[in-house]
């Protein structure tokens, strides 16, 4: 009896240290660290199109700011695309399957819905051609 209370402790010693040592892990390589971004997940980037003036530029959807909305960046360039719509900062989920693209004061610029596969298609304004198409 005493021979396998003294292999059970001894037992259980030895897994404690194994655990302490499997926890372990050699230091972080800052390079290879630093180089992934910490929230490259959490961004999709998309090419909006609009149809009429052939014109196309890039925008990004980033990190969530609340549990529907999310940070909305577009190119200068993307005013020749749709008026104001490089002041977009926010893409706000309704629910209804609608997106809403506003400006910093919640003012809406493009409302959008799913359309075929990986695109969204213009809704509002009822004249706006405009496509955004994932290039993630």
């Amino acid at each position: 009896m005493k021979t396998l209370m003294i292999a059970a402790a001894a037992g259980a010693l030895s897994l404690g240290l194994w655990s302490l040592a499997a926890g372990r892990t050699g230091p972080i390589d800052a390079v290879t660290t630093g180089s992934v971004p910490a929230s490259a997940a959490a961004k999709h980037s998309y090419t909006i199109s609009n149809v009429v003036a052939n014109t196309a530029c890039l925008a990004e959807r980033g990190e969530r700011i609340s549990s529907r909305s999310e940070r909305f960046t577009a190119d200068g360039d993307c005013d020749a695309v749709w008026p104001r719509l490089s002041a977009a900062r926010t893409w706000l989920e309704n629910g209804d399957g609608t997106v809403i693209v506003a400006d910093a004061q919640g003012e809406a610029i493009l409302t959008v819905v799913d359309g075929d596969g990986l695109a969204y298609e213009a809704v509002e304004p009822a004249d706006a051609m405009i496509t955004m198409i994932s290039a993630d």
